[in-house]
């Protein structure tokens, strides 16, 4: 999965789809369309977040590997 946009990005363009969800005003279809997008945002953001972990996780093996071998 390609990334093409940081997870600050990604967090700030679902914090205006959530802004906008909240408007009184709004239509059903377009609520509807933002909420996909909305999901679309949680999910790749998840992904990122799963990433950090794993990429933490290796991290900590291999300091604990170099402690243990040094």
């Amino acid at each position: 999965m390609a990334k093409t946009k940081d997870y600050q990005t990604l967090s700030g363009e679902l914090d205006e789809v959530l802004s906008t969800l909240q408007q009184p005003d709004i239509q059903v279809a377009d609520a509807i369309k933002l909420y996909e997008r909305g999901l679309k945002l949680v999910s790749e953001l998840e992904t990122y977040v799963a990433e950090a972990e794993n990429t933490l996780e290796r991290l900590r093996l291999q300091a604990d590997s170099v402690r243990k071998d040094g």
